[in-house]
């Protein structure tokens, strides 16, 4: 059977209005039937917690006015409050012998004014019932009606019953269990996991069925294999819609409500001495129990006491893992001063692949920040390699926090106490920076930016996402994945091929060939000749004779091959083929054959320790299909190299190595980011130019005395023949819009006065074209 995926979220699609009668009647069901339904309301339309964040009345108007949902959700409720206490009271008076204390319900009304529309339902009616009868029977009346609502139970159970397809029937406001429910979420929950999840967060968000969930999860955790929990759990942990989920799949749901029935009555006159030999801890003598407690003590930020709970799943999958990330958050969660920071010993990370790839890579980035913060700590070192440390940890760090601002993109156990560590650090940092101070300038400040050869080596910044993603796809050695990686030119595609190498295992090499650098070629022995030079000088073998390869070159090439992985039994090899366009171009002339495109897939196929990586301008989808349809089986993977993040265009403009000692003001970084949208060649070239300018004003027309790339100083440098000195890239970008579909240039020329943009219709209008063509060449564009 199928799980069914629960959508409880109210179906409203419009906001409130403060003049149509019904959403009166509906927002009065939502009081007292779908009370979760305000806070989804809030949420939808009124920018959720952020009125509560407003720390002044002044600003908390402003922001009503700039959200009148919200304000009109606050006057219906005032209404509703004033009214309806009233209108019960005189139902009450009118058809029951209940006296009305018309003083208590007017003290009532008052009170859910001042106190909110839920409060001010519940206060007007059971003050001004309670004026005419006994007091002991309104404490009942508010607990079975106001808080187990027994008659919205009795509904529930009714429609069970008596339904005929006998379907799941959930009430939104009783906390006593539903028929049948916790049998259905653990049938779920057997049958599909993570779907399973899905609804019990629709579950908790929209109904008050907690201890039914909670009561599920346990249960059907208890039957998951030993090797499994871990995994399972973590999804449970992924994003749940209350984190007490986690909690008490631990901790004794049982004994936490035992306390808080005592904890009530001690506004009755019992003392709270009863609840002091009641355990709510989480436990550890399970498993699962100590693996929730593991993650849910991550996200307290009670690292210690997570490393206690993850030991004892220490030797399960993905235990060591887990225990290692609670020991080294630990250790850095009790560093907060240089000192300590510096004293820090390097973890060692466990092996891959992870359960938790986000958090490994902040946490090296964080082991970065403990190298430079030694060196920034060491008192022998220079004041410039110092200077230089302290900047780089300090752009680390903040690159951490930007990376999950807005939105955050660690794991919700850990992230928080993450980012508390780096917001920690980044402080010590920044105190002691401004100790330090700047550093005076008495020489001509060497040019770190590259702009022609491709980026090597500490340069090379950025691409973190791209590099990550060909590990994960050449992580398990037993099956290589062959990648097409595609992008502009200029994009720093080539830099990715020849920095990989540094990322990867020792037992995955990759072995590099520009076919653009092989010119016109007369036959196929000349590529085959190249590849078997670009694996030798990769693995340290010797190649082929010359003679035999150009005689015989498919077959002598393969034997080769054979032979190096033959004698390498650990070794796994890519061959990386750059402008892999130039095969189409040389097949069209005649140089090579289709067969030789069949030998290059068949070595992929036979061979799983083997693999390629096509670098160009498209896809293989862009590509004559004649031509490259044998690899189109073998390179699923599609990898787009586009432009660099603001985050990574700050970085490389800012810390280009660890020796520059120019600083940029943030309105210059800005405009060359805007200017260059992180596109990296132009990128580099502004870099270059800023250089120049400050070296020359500085030393060679000495008028020049501060030390700040500014605003003014980009301006001038692109003001200053900047497109004539990238001409090479401006022309490469115009001539390749003369290719393919028509009209590209014309579509460039149109929009290149509108940075925000024309529509379809506006360009048509403007060049004076059909619709299908300015389509196609933004298509194509």
């Amino acid at each position: 059977m199928v799980v069914p995926k629960l959508d409880l979220a109210p179906k409203l699609k419009r906001p409130l209005s403060l003049w149509n009668p019904f959403d009166y009647l509906l927002l009065l069901y939502w009081v007292f039937y779908f009370p979760q339904a305000l806070r989804w309301y809030e949420e939808k339309y009124s920018g959720g917690e952020k009125f509560i964040n407003q720390k002044t009345w002044p600003q908390k108007w402003q922001f009503l006015r700039q959200h009148p949902q919200l304000l009109s959700l606050w006057l219906q409720g005032i209404l509703l409050t004033i009214f309806t206490p009233y209108l019960l009271a005189f139902l009450l008076d009118k058809f029951t012998i209940i006296e009305i204390d018309w003083a208590g319900v007017a003290y009532g009304v008052a009170g859910g004014v001042a106190y909110g529309v839920a409060y001010g339902v519940a206060i007007g009616v059971a003050i001004g019932v309670a004026g005419g009868v006994a007091y002991g029977v309104a404490i009942g009346v508010a607990i079975g009606v106001a808080i187990i609502r027994v008659e919205n139970w009795l509904f529930a159970c009714l429609n069970f019953w008596f339904s005929p397809y006998q379907k799941l029937s959930l009430v939104r406001v009783s906390y006593l269990s539903i028929p049948n429910l916790s049998s259905n979420l653990r049938r779920w929950l057997r049958q599909d996991w993570e779907k399973a999840l899905e609804n019990l967060n629709q579950i908790l968000a929209y109904t008050l069925q907690f201890i039914p969930v909670v009561n599920s999860v346990n249960k059907v955790l208890a039957e998951i294999p030993d090797q499994q929990i871990i995994y399972r759990i973590s999804q449970l942990a992924a994003n749940p819609f209350d984190w007490k989920l986690v909690r008490f799949a631990s901790a004794s749901l049982k004994n936490e409500l035992k306390v808080q029935f005592i904890k009530a009555k001690i506004f009755f006159g019992i003392f709270n001495r009863f609840t002091k030999n009641i355990d709510t801890q989480p436990r550890l003598d399970t498993f699962p129990r100590a693996t929730a407690a593991g993650f849910w003590y991550l996200h307290e930020k009670q690292p210690d006491e997570s490393l206690e709970a993850f030991a004892v799943v220490r030797k399960l999958n993905y235990g060591e893992e887990m225990y290692s990330l609670a020991e080294i958050l630990n250790r850095f969660n009790n560093s907060n001063d240089i000192d300590s920071i510096a004293n820090l010993k390097t973890p060692s990370f466990p092996p891959q692949p992870y359960l938790r790839p986000q958090t490994w890579s902040t946490l090296a980035k964080l082991s970065q920040v403990i190298e430079a913060t030694r060196l920034l700590n060491d008192k022998t070192q220079t004041r410039l390699t110092r200077n230089s440390a302290v900047t780089r940890g300090i752009g680390t760090l903040k690159q951490i926090i930007q990376e999950n601002t807005p939105q955050q993109t660690l794991p919700q156990a850990e992230g928080e106490l993450i980012l508390d560590i780096v917001k920690t650090w980044l402080n010590a940092l920044e105190d002691i920076a401004l100790e330090i101070g700047n550093i005076a300038i008495t020489k001509p400040v060497a040019i770190p930016y590259v702009i022609g050869p491709p980026v090597v080596g500490q340069l090379f910044v950025g691409r973190e996402d791209i590099l990550r993603e060909l590990e994960a796809l050449w992580r398990n050695p037993s099956q290589m994945q062959s990648v097409v990686l595609f992008g502009h030119r200029r994009m720093g595609k080539t830099s990715i091929l020849k920095n990989i190498n540094n990322r990867l295992d020792n037992d995955i090499k990759l072995a590099y060939l520009s076919l653009q650098s092989l010119g016109d070629i007369s036959g196929v022995g000349e590529i085959a000749l190249a590849i078997s030079d670009a694996i030798a000088n990769t693995l340290k073998v010797t190649p082929p004779d010359d003679e035999q390869i150009l005689k015989q070159p498919k077959r002598t090439l393969e034997r080769f091959l054979n032979k190096t992985l033959a004698e390498k039994p650990s070794q796994n090899l890519i061959i990386a083929l750059d402008e892999f366009e130039e095969l189409e171009t040389w097949v069209e002339k005649g140089k090579i054959d289709l067969a030789f495109m069949k030998v290059l897939r068949t070595w992929t196929q036979l061979n799983p320790r083997l693999a390629f990586v096509l670098t160009g301008l498209h896809t293989l989808d862009e590509m004559s299909k004649d031509y490259f349809h044998p690899f189109y089986a073998s390179f699923s993977q599609m990898i787009k190299v586009g432009f660099l993040s603001e985050a990574s265009t700050r970085q490389l403009i800012t810390q280009p190595n660890e020796d520059f000692v120019l600083r940029y003001s943030n309105d210059a970084v800005k405009e060359i980011y805007r200017l260059t949208h992180g596109q990296p060649y132009l990128v580099n070239l502004i870099g270059f130019q800023l250089v120049s300018l400050f070296n020359r004003l500085r030393f060679e027309q000495q008028t020049r005395e501060d030390d700040e790339i500014t605003l003014a100083d980009v301006e001038t440098v692109i003001a200053d023949n900047f497109f004539q000195q990238g001409s090479y890239y401006f022309d490469g970008v115009w001539n390749q819009a003369g290719k393919g579909a028509l009209k590209q240039r014309e579509v460039i020329q149109a929009l290149a006065p509108y940075p925000q943009g024309l529509t379809i219709t506006e360009l048509s209008s403007q060049l004076n074209l059909e619709l299908e063509l300015i389509e196609a060449a933004i298509k194509t564009l």
